[in-house]
């Protein structure tokens, strides 16, 4: 007997997923390597178990601490390709330049991006 897991679950795993994958190329001791798996596999079993309000308000931990780091990168895009669609350029100074210089794409990769999102321009 199969169960659906909730999208809670699987979003939890697929978060789990991605900190293992940043993980795993840094292992390079096979003692370590067996460590990690076990953890790995140990949180993967924890996931499974706790009920889906206690994962929501751990994930919502971690989305507060990573929204203040993508918000200035989406800011950066955002007038990337405002700047493409012909909008003024925004100024090289202060806080708007850093977080415009966050996001490194050439003009061909924000047209790229543009066709990506289906915005004609």
């Amino acid at each position: 007997m199969t169960t659906e897991l909730s999208d809670t679950k699987k979003f939890s795993l697929e978060v789990l997923n991605e900190f293992d994958e940043l993980a795993q190329p840094e292992i390079n001791n096979i003692v370590m390597k067996k460590l990690w798996d076990y953890v790995k596999n140990y949180a993967h079993k924890i996931v499974l178990r706790k009920p889906d309000k206690e994962l929501e308000s751990k994930l919502y931990k971690i989305y507060q601490k990573l929204h203040p780091k993508f918000q200035d990168i989406d800011l950066g895009v955002q007038m990337k390709v405002g700047e493409a669609l012909g909008s003024p350029q925004v100024p090289n100074v202060g806080e708007l330049a850093k977080k415009k210089h966050l996001v490194k794409m050439t003009d061909a990769e924000t047209i790229q991006l543009l066709k990506d999102l289906e915005i004609n321009f």
